[in-house]
């Protein structure tokens, strides 16, 4: 259907004025908010090349590059400035009971008996280059902190909510905060927050979680142990076996086990060179992380001891759609996308869209 409007443009702005649009309630642009909203969903499983062709086969409708460039800014930027202003408010609270009763004003999204919570970063392209002398000019990545909440209601059946942002941690960690209040998190009985040893992320789960259980991912644990026994055993199958030894002590003894066989180990080894050198590092990791490796109580509780979910997390948010061959995003972009994204996974897309982010942006 075509309709057609008149069109007023500005002597002194040169800004155009469409009066029908404003009683048919559309927003400013070229696009309503129907083909905006799928549009956009589509966006977040396909790039704009793939999205183009699936629009044009399944609406018969095209738009260029430069018109879905400026929905993400717009949509996405409206998703993200909204967490950032409801963070930015718990923020001007007195940390505490004010916070929390801030937070649970709307019913919880969960009512789980176990929560958990974990974050983790993961590299993007962008479309920055940096210049180091005697070099081509080199791409730019940056870290997108992503973070998830997630729950089992019954035996089998799994939920989780996300959340990604470029923020400093401060700010990142209070979003993650209010997402797992949002979840149930103060009316849960156990709070579990796993993670892997970053610095950032201990960080988060210091100041922002104390009272939570804390976990070591196992299988980043395990992941050191296979780099230093890559550089302790060139041949792959005794390099195997060690690490094998090395996670049955985990399993039967927790970190303080895993400490004594490393430490066994360093004591075989007189000298110096690689392989001290390896196991001096994966002695100097586990040893301020020892409390946080109690697998056999884990395992007991029947706690989840790996962040499955949070990997999945990141190529969800960030994998699948940031990254890959010839993409690059400015901050904003990446940004406003991965927004978009995590409105999708929190089956929050509908109840975004009935907010008018399109009316709003403008």
């Amino acid at each position: 259907m075509t309709i057609r409007r008149a069109r007023f443009r500005c002597a002194q702005s040169g800004v155009f004025e469409y009066p029908l649009d404003a009683l048919l309630d559309l927003p400013p642009g070229e696009v309503t908010v129907g083909l905006g909203k799928r549009a956009l969903r589509l966006a977040t499983h396909l790039s704009f090349a793939g999205l183009q062709e699936e629009l044009h086969y399944q609406h018969d409708v095209r738009l260029s590059d430069t018109v879905l460039d400026r929905l993400m800014h717009a949509a996405g930027g409206v998703a993200d400035a909204d967490r950032r202003g409801t963070m930015e408010a718990l923020r001007a609270l007195p940390e505490g009971v004010a916070r929390e009763e801030a937070s649970s004003s709307q019913p919880p999204i969960a009512r789980p008996r176990r929560l958990y919570v974990s974050c983790d970063g993961v590299m993007y392209p962008t479309r920055y280059r940096e210049e180091k002398e005697g070099e081509d000019r080199r791409l730019v990545y940056q870290e997108m902190k992503c973070g998830t909440v997630f729950w089992q209601e019954g035996n089998d059946t799994w939920h989780k909510r996300v959340l990604a942002s470029r923020d400093e941690v401060e700010r990142f960690g209070l979003s993650l905060w209010e997402l797992a209040v949002r979840c149930g998190m103060l009316q849960a009985d156990e709070v579990i927050f796993i993670s892997d040893g970053g610095g950032w992320c201990d960080t988060v789960a210091r100041e922002h979680f104390r009272d939570a259980v804390r976990i070591l991912d196992w299988y980043h644990l395990s992941e050191h142990l296979w780099k230093a026994a890559r550089v302790l055993y060139p041949d792959e199958a005794a390099a195997k076996r060690w690490v094998s030894q090395g996670q049955d002590l985990l399993a039967e003894s927790s970190g303080i086990g895993l400490l004594r066989y490393l430490h066994r180990s360093r004591s075989a080894r007189a000298g110096v060179g690689p392989a001290v050198e390896a196991l001096d590092a994966l002695i100097g990791y586990v040893e301020p992380r020892r409390s946080i490796t109690d697998y056999v109580e884990y395992r007991q509780k029947g706690y989840v001891i790996g962040s499955g979910m949070m990997e999945a997390t990141c190529k969800q948010v960030v994998g699948v759609r940031l990254k890959g061959s010839g993409r690059q995003w400015s901050e904003a972009g990446a940004v406003a996308m991965a927004a978009l994204i995590a409105q999708r996974i929190n089956t929050s897309w509908d109840a975004f869209w009935a907010s008018r982010p399109l009316h709003r942006a403008a």
